[in-house]
């Protein structure tokens, strides 16, 4: 075992024989008990691990823990500080187990004693919900005990042999498919979350900053004069009783009642705070540490390569597997994200000029004004959860899912970014689509030099998800729409069937041999092959200005589907409707006649229950590849 005196003091402030670490370096948005460690902890029989009897067993302890960061496994980065701190929580919980059982040291832990250890867990209920462990909790567990047998070399105390058996190394190396990791949030969910977001960063977000400037104003000049802090807020509300909220159009009433209270004002203030955070953790990517370290000023604007289009980029710090202080990174940030940092600069900027400090995600800890002599802090990652759970999705009236209250995380937002920037079909997703199409291009463009290799592993996952369940769906529907759409169901010995193991083994097999992939198309399956390409697109996938309805229709690479159907019935209805107005000039009403026909085609190849028979050609005028109506 290495000894004591071979290890690097635990931080400044601590030495390995303490009873209490604290470290240096914690995230943006920790609270304190991030940055520490107490070993003095206690057991349900009111016994401590301090205690002489567990010496050896806390010694162990600790060169384990300080072996993860200075000697960790041949692959893994070392440990920072607040990885040290989870991998503790997690080690006391089975510290706590082993005494219970009356174990004293690791080398107790053999195969049979973990698989207890395991069960135990799944079994264990959380103490304030009384709901089961997750799945992410149980794998926790897992590759705890997992790496003490892997950094034996490095202890005099650990497992005899390889703690998991066959099942639980499986389900440890691929979590994914043993449910481990946090969910996406479902399209159901997520269109309703980002359009409330949007609208209150919109209009509302400027009444509330009006109203917080203006009742501020009024309590610092009563403060001025000498009056107490009860009775300035009482003139402040007063005086700003007259404030106007704006009716927003399509509404027939202002969108809030009129101000009665500053605890009301920071209420309104909290909301749009939410909304900003929603805006960039959904529609960006960062993790919840990234986003509340950002600071003034991080839009940063690049031109594209070709010198076409410019972006804009949240500049920010990865703190995952980057050691102190992070390193610099920058997001592709569409304009609601760049509207939102706007609104943060505005808001933020009373209690920056308190503080001197720079970051966005300054809290009060106080109602909507700011005080002679204020509690200002840096919002907490952990109330995040609270406040977009039982604040912001309250407020908006947030939709069930299933018939249950879906449950907000702040890593979700990273999980149904990389979800929405994979996904080939964005048929429900309209008001998305123009964001996710710049990201898109802008991953893809040689000014993003960013580093967030796990953000693109997200991503890359998901696209290949989505390939499978596409491939699946089109081998087995029993009618298709489109030049490849026929000629899949004219040959697929699955058609008509049920998604089966066989069919299953069969995509599986394509996707290695092949590395297919799908091109993102709205209104159909894009089975994207570049040479055969009626858009013209490049390497990266289908050109996205010149890929229309009218042009996929003639493509040997597009397939529709009946989930497809309705896009191309209210393509349909469109141009009839067009058709209607009298004074349409005869070169759009030949277009909306070819568009009508179009439309037809596809229809009608989802209702022909023969996939040799095709559909009549249509001509396709020099308009086509115009944007349709």
């Amino acid at each position: 075992m290495v000894s004591p005196a071979q290890l690097p003091h635990v931080s400044s402030k601590s030495g390995f024989g303490d009873n209490v670490w604290r470290f240096d370096h914690i995230l943006p948005g920790s609270v304190k008990g991030d940055g520490r460690i107490d070993w003095a902890f206690e057991f349900p029989v009111r016994r401590r691990f301090t205690d002489p009897d567990f010496d050896g067993l806390r010694t162990t302890a600790k060169h384990f823990l300080l072996s993860l960061r200075h000697y960790p496994p041949s692959g893994r980065p070392s440990r920072a500080d607040h990885g040290l701190v989870r991998t503790f929580l997690a080690l006391r919980t089975l510290l706590r187990w082993m005494e219970g059982q009356g174990l004293m040291r690791f080398a107790q832990l053999d195969r049979v004693t973990t698989n207890r250890f395991v069960a135990s867990e799944t079994d264990r209920r959380h103490h304030v919900t009384g709901e089961p462990l997750t799945a992410t909790t149980i794998s926790k567990s897992l590759k705890l005990v997992n790496d003490l047998w892997v950094q034996r070399s490095l202890l005099d105390d650990a497992p005899p042999e390889d703690p998991l058996d066959a099942e639980w190394a499986h389900k440890l190396r691929t979590p994914h498919a043993a449910g481990v990791g946090h969910p996406y949030t479902p399209d159901e969910i997520v269109v309703p979350l980002l359009a409330a977001a949007v609208r209150l960063t919109g209009q509302p977000a400027e009444d509330v900053i009006a109203l917080r400037d203006q009742v501020q104003r009024h309590y610092d000049n009563a403060i001025g004069a000498g009056f107490g802090r009860t009775y300035a807020g009482r003139i402040a509300i007063k005086a700003a009783r007259s404030f106007q909220f704006s009716t927003l159009p399509g509404e027939a009433a202002p969108w809030e009642a009129p101000f009665t209270s500053t605890k009301r004002l920071r209420y309104l203030l909290d909301r749009v705070i939410d909304a900003c955070f929603v805006l960039i953790a959904w529609l960006v990517g960062p993790r919840a540490s990234e986003i509340v370290g950002l600071t003034c000023g991080c839009i940063k604007e690049h031109g594209a390569a070709d010198g076409a289009e410019t972006y804009h980029y949240l500049v920010g710090r990865i703190w995952k597997g980057a050691g102190p202080g992070g390193r610099q990174h920058r997001w592709p940030a569409p304009a609601p994200v760049v509207h939102a940092i706007t609104l943060m600069e505005r808001l933020s900027e009373p209690m920056r000029l308190r503080t001197g400090r720079d970051e966005l995600w300054l809290a009060m800890g106080s109602t909507g004004v700011i005080g002679p002599t204020p509690r200002i802090e840096l919002g907490s990652k952990a109330a995040w959860l609270g406040r977009l759970n039982t604040g912001f999705a309250s407020y908006i009236k947030l939709p069930d899912y299933q018939g249950r209250r879906w449950h907000l995380s702040t890593i979700q937002g990273r999980k149904t970014f990389a979800r929405m920037v994979a996904k080939r079909d964005r048929t429900g997703l309209d008001a998305l689509r123009a964001h996710l199409g710049h990201i898109a291009r802008a991953m893809t463009d040689r000014h993003y030099v960013g580093t967030d290799f796990d953000l693109k592993e997200l991503v890359d996952r998901h696209a290949l998800d989505e390939t499978r369940t596409a491939l699946e769906a089109l081998l087995t529907a029993p009618r298709l729409g489109g030049r490849a759409g026929r000629a899949i169901a004219a040959r697929s010995q699955f058609r008509g069937r049920v998604v089966d193991a066989e069919v299953r083994t069969w995509v599986g097999n394509v996707l290695h041999e092949t590395d297919m992939r799908l091109g993102t198309c709205d209104w159909g399956w894009c089975l994207y092959r570049r040479e055969s390409a009626s858009c013209l697109g490049d390497e990266h996938g289908p050109n996205p200005v010149l890929r229309t309805h009218s042009v996929c229709t003639g493509c040997a690479n597009f397939a529709v589907a009946q989930r497809h159907r309705p896009v191309w019935e209210r393509r349909r209805q469109r141009n009839d409707d067009l058709l209607a107005f009298p004074d349409l000039d005869p070169d759009s009403r030949a277009l909306a006649q070819v568009r009508i026909a179009e439309c037809d085609r596809i229809l009608l190849e989802l209702d022909d229950p023969s996939p040799d028979t095709a559909a009549p050609a249509v001509a396709q005028p020099k308009h086509s590849a115009q944007r349709c109506p």
